[in-house]
């Protein structure tokens, strides 16, 4: 019997897609849930797969379609199925299929068949304008056996409870239009029902639309960057020192919340705020690797993996918070932390020795000396503590996607920052992003940010290329940039020629991958920029922390820093505190609690100024948001490039670190006479053009961001 089931399943592998009626006469569409091969081969090669549902018994010819290449349609029921392709001989995943699972421990792609015997709906396009007005297009696709759409059936509501009208449906074609006015600012997400002419009913479909953002597009606007343990407490308090520097501060979601209502956010042009992570975690403190005690303020060492620390908030207080920043624009991502749990986490204590985590022999701390980063990264424990997930376990795998979609269903965020990206397979992030991505449409609403630390150079820029794509991480953070800045700025080790190389390198990995990568000049695990342009930053973090800079040195370069950071194309992230010039060690003192904005010193609230600026400038100038960046002149200490969109309004930014005051000239690069206007200060310049010049002044130590006077966006 069970002989006769495989051959008869095997009998789907055909070449027309008739197990699930796709080749009926029917006007309507209907569901087509065959899956289609296609393999890039030489007429020649032997082509061969096999999966799953033959437990891997058989292989079956993938035959030659022409054109360079062999084709096979798969009907297979509904689930996921495992496979591999050989071709002349050698076995492997599937090049064209970005979905991977495990057979034991060798990874295999994966198809997710969906089930063809209900009816389903897709959502095609997704309009919102300012004034509130929303327009939705659907299609209603039959199951592969049932009738087409029944008009009366289409509902579609507001997370608020708004409904949309149904403008328009076509049982004919499946087509659904949508429609509604007068919404309020902020995120709706809208959910759309409809059923076939006998009652059944296609899975809800679920689509965003933003009234009015602060951005539209990830790159528009900034990304604040928030460790909530040391931002703010309850109503916007500013927090006292922690006790030791691995302390509890005390912050908490209604801190964030308050400042989006005070407008804190609005005057930096922030679109995204990314929280640190909020699942539970312990009381008691832990032993760190440098043998300090250390709490779990940070929430990377998650108790529960599906509870909001009721000592930041809880779920009332995320809730707050997302719904304020939406009302106002602005979207949320969560950090979430699928790497590993705490100890005392349930998911450990009833699945040790099932194979969800790295145990036994495969059971050590990363970087002790017989478990070394290179070769242990995707197996080895951050602390013993901290159990490290098998994620060839198909048990895990599927837990870990599940919770990302339930915490983004939850709370209604817009994304998520993917913890210790490298520490696990690369399936598993592309597994999240599949995931998350077909929950909600337009997929470009959600994001996906992965961290992928790496040291300088070209081999960071190809370590972050590996991870990025339109199947797996939308962005991730350019360390190498970061540390380019820190030698070219901060510590003046390098010449610009450095961060132009870097811009350049990434450019040309990243190009058509779709990818907008983060910008940084620092974050949680890594000294403050302030502190490596004082030169105190390698100091010991518990016992000879830095010093918050007096004179306004070091507090110049941070604001070069922060300009080349908002101008540059991309998604700058500011890291709580850099806009004040907040000083800082290593971890942990890099995450001290965030200053009074009332009590700062001149060269800070400077800074700060020039952060606003440029920040509210960005999110409003189409140059620097989809701008092409051309460098036009780079040297050891002068460095200038122009970013345009084509408006009318180009954007000239020049940096200069030398010691006097210089002359740039940048004739012969197309630039136009005229008044320009410096963003910051507000002081018109008009450029030498005597004798084919087109020369600016630029002082020691500072950056000037030009745009033709009579720009809608300077201030």
């Amino acid at each position: 019997m069970r002989r006769a089931c495989l051959l008869a399943l095997a009998c789907c592998l055909t070449l027309v897609a008739s197990c699930d009626g796709a080749d009926r006469p029917d006007a309507f569409p209907r569901r087509d849930c065959s899956q289609v091969i296609w393999v890039q081969a030489a007429e020649s090669s032997q082509v061969l797969l096999r999966g799953s549902w033959t437990e891997w018994k058989t292989f079956v010819e993938v035959p030659w379609a022409g054109q360079g290449w062999h084709k096979l349609v798969l009907g297979l029921p509904a689930g996921q199925h495992g496979y591999s392709l050989m071709i002349d001989g050698v076995e492997g995943t599937d090049p064209r299929n970005a979905l991977t699972t495990f057979r034991d421990d060798t990874e295999v792609s994966l198809l997710i068949v969906e089930p063809c015997s209900v009816p389903s709906l897709r959502i095609d396009r997704v309009e919102a304008s300012d004034d509130g007005a929303i327009a939705i297009d659907a299609t209603f696709l039959a199951s592969s056996i049932g009738p087409r759409v029944a008009p009366s059936s289409v509902k579609a509501e507001t997370s608020d409870g708004e409904q949309l009208s149904a403008s328009g449906v076509d049982p004919a074609s499946g087509r659904i239009s949508l429609s509604a006015t007068g919404l309020s600012r902020g995120k709706h997400t809208i959910v759309v029902k409809a059923a076939d002419e006998r009652g059944a009913e296609a899975e809800p479909a679920r689509a965003i639309a933003w009234v009015k953002p602060v951005a539209r597009s990830w790159g528009d606007g900034l990304l604040y960057h928030i460790m909530l343990d040391r931002f703010r407490g309850d109503g916007g308090a500013v927090l006292g020192e922690p006790v030791t520097p691995g302390s509890r501060a005390g912050g908490t979601l209604d801190g964030i919340r308050a400042e989006v209502v005070k407008g804190t956010f609005d005057r930096l042009g922030v679109g995204t705020l990314w929280l640190s992570p909020v699942y539970l975690n312990p009381d008691e403190p832990r032993e760190g690797r440098d043998g300090h005690q250390y709490e779990g303020y940070h929430g990377y060492w998650p108790l529960e993996d599906r509870v909001v620390d009721p000592r930041i908030g809880g779920e009332a207080g995320l809730d707050a918070l997302v719904r304020t920043a939406h009302e106002h624009g602005i979207r949320v991502l969560l950090d979430i932390v699928p790497n590993h749990v705490y100890e005392r986490n349930p998911r450990w204590l009833d699945n040790q020795g099932k194979g969800w985590f790295h145990e036994g022999d495969e059971h050590c701390v990363c970087g002790d000396p017989p478990c070394p980063w290179s070769t242990h990264i995707e197996s080895c424990w951050f602390v013993p503590y901290l159990p490290d997930f098998r994620f060839q376990s198909r048990e895990v795998m599927e837990l870990t996607v599940d919770d990302a979609v339930w915490w983004q269903e939850r709370f209604g965020t817009d994304g998520v920052r993917i913890d210790a990206v490298p520490m696990m397979p690369r399936a598993t992030t592309r597994r999240i992003a599949h995931a998350l991505r077909g929950r909600w449409q337009p997929r470009e609403q959600t994001l996906l940010l992965g961290e992928v630390f790496t040291g300088p150079g070209e081999w960071g820029v190809a370590s972050i290329r590996y991870f990025m794509g339109p199947d797996t991480l939308d962005s991730a953070f350019d360390f190498p940039l970061m540390w380019a800045m820190r030698d070219v700025i901060a510590s003046n080790s390098a010449g610009f020629e450095a961060i132009d190389s870097v811009l350049d390198k990434m450019d040309e990995e990243l190009a058509g991958s779709g990818a907008v990568l983060a910008r940084i000049i620092g974050n949680h695990d890594t000294t403050r920029f302030v502190s490596v342009a004082q030169g105190d930053a390698e100091g010991d973090p518990w016992g000879d922390p830095p010093v918050q800079p007096e004179d306004a040195s070091p507090y110049d370069r941070q604001a070069m820093a922060m300009a080349l950071l908002l101008t540059l194309p991309g998604m700058p992230v500011v890291y709580y505190g850099d806009e004040v010039g907040l000083a800082g060690g290593s971890d942990p003192d890099c995450r001290r609690v965030m200053p009074d904005l009332d009590t700062l010193s001149a060269p800070r609230a400077r800074l700060l100024d020039l952060s606003r600026r440029l920040g509210s400038f960005r999110a409003c100038s189409p140059a620097l948001r989809v701008g092409e960046r051309r460098a036009l002149h780079v040297e050891r200490d002068l460095y200038a490039f122009l970013r345009d969109a084509g408006d009318g309004w180009p954007v000239v930014v020049l940096l200069s670190k030398a010691a006097t005051a210089v002359d740039v000239d940048l004739a012969g690069n197309g630039l136009a006479a005229g008044v320009y206007k410096e963003v910051v200060t507000g002081q018109q310049i008009t450029p030498n053009t005597q004798g084919g010049r087109w020369s600016v002044r630029v002082e020691p130590l500072s950056a000037q961001v030009l745009v033709p006077v009579g720009s809608p966006c300077s201030p």
